[in-house]
């Protein structure tokens, strides 16, 4: 008799086996008569309630703010937040940013202070292509003086 031990699978990790989606809450701050809110009302109108349908670990909020442009904001489980503008996008372009809301970490991107890492460093100064070139001399004033038309 076949065991059915091969059937399950290990406690999950996110993305692996259960996904944990960072987004916590969504909000959606429109203009009811502003043009520049007209792609997120068309937006709210016909896929907000799909979106909340098929993504319920995410509260959505549907705010209206007169005479402002319209934005997005992500809250984050790590307690960041992100805005999103979207001044004068159609329904589809709000479609997308709502979809990379809802995938992103919302971890703040890690700048980089050098381009390179060693881990002895040197007292001579960095390699560079040009190193052991000869460098372009400029031409002497007495030679400009010369070429004089």
């Amino acid at each position: 008799m076949a065991s059915n031990a091969s059937h399950f699978v290990g406690a999950g990790k996110n993305g692996l086996a259960r996904y944990v989606r960072q987004l916590k809450r969504l909000t959606l701050q429109f203009c009811s008569q502003g043009g520049s809110s007209r792609g997120l009302r068309e937006y709210i109108d016909g896929e907000i309630t799909r979106f909340a349908r098929n993504t319920p670990q995410v509260a959505v909020y549907v705010r209206e703010r007169r005479r402002r442009h319209p934005r997005l904001i992500g809250e984050f489980l790590n307690g960041n937040s992100r805005v999103v503008s979207v001044k004068n996008f159609t329904s589809s372009e709000v479609a997308k940013h709502v979809k990379t809301l809802t995938n992103m970490s919302g971890a703040k991107p890690a700048k980089l202070n050098k381009r390179w890492h060693t881990d002895n460093p040197t007292i001579q100064g960095n390699w560079t292509p040009f190193m052991h070139k000869k460098h372009l001399q400029k031409p002497s004033l007495q030679s400009r003086k010369t070429n004089n038309f």
